[in-house]
């Protein structure tokens, strides 16, 4: 008889999912805020210009990500992928770079997140849904983003977008008992 039909519940890999609860911002649109937290997951103001900001040019990621050599790899890692707008931003990045310097044709891009709080599908495609209406140009990312999204549970998910050479790792962190 197979054990695997007898496990003791408490050592399934269990997730806890995101509560995501809706809040009007100062110019009337609604924005997700963490049940858990209370925390917005980006800037009611303007999250993407924030991300680009703090994400991308704190980093330096434009001017290190241009000059790889041809078949060099490119990782980054990041704690907490929320509703995944550093790696759109990234991914977004990544593909204009590809298409204005022929060296990067063959590099590669490497993208490790975790999350201990996923949002679950419908959530996440709901608030990417936002993204998409203000700032259509990352579309062309959230749609295959929702598409291969991993199913919550614990452990890391491989996505690959081999078109854009970008390797994709959800790493969803279950929790503890104490």
């Amino acid at each position: 008889m197979s054990t695997a039909n007898h496990q003791n519940p408490e050592h399934l890999n269990v997730i806890t999912p995101a509560k995501i609860d809706w809040q009007t911002d100062d110019t009337g649109n609604m924005v997700p805020v963490s049940g858990e937290f209370g925390d917005v997951y980006f800037s009611h103001a303007d999250g993407l210009a924030e991300t680009r900001h703090v994400f991308l040019e704190h980093n330096q990621l434009p001017e290190r990500l241009v000059h790889l050599a041809p078949k060099q790899c490119f990782t980054i890692a990041e704690l907490g992928f929320g509703t995944g707008l550093n790696l759109l931003a990234t991914w977004q990045l990544w593909r204009q770079l590809r298409e204005t310097n022929p060296q990067l044709a063959t590099a590669r891009l490497h993208f490790i997140t975790t999350e201990k709080f996923p949002i679950p599908l419908a959530d996440l495609t709901q608030i990417l849904a936002l993204w998409g209406e203000r700032a259509p140009e990352l579309m062309a990312f959230i749609e295959p983003l929702l598409a291969a999204y991993p199913p919550l549970i614990a452990g890391c998910h491989r996505l690959s977008f081999s078109h854009d050479n970008l390797t994709v790792d959800i790493c969803l962190v279950m929790q503890q008992k104490v």
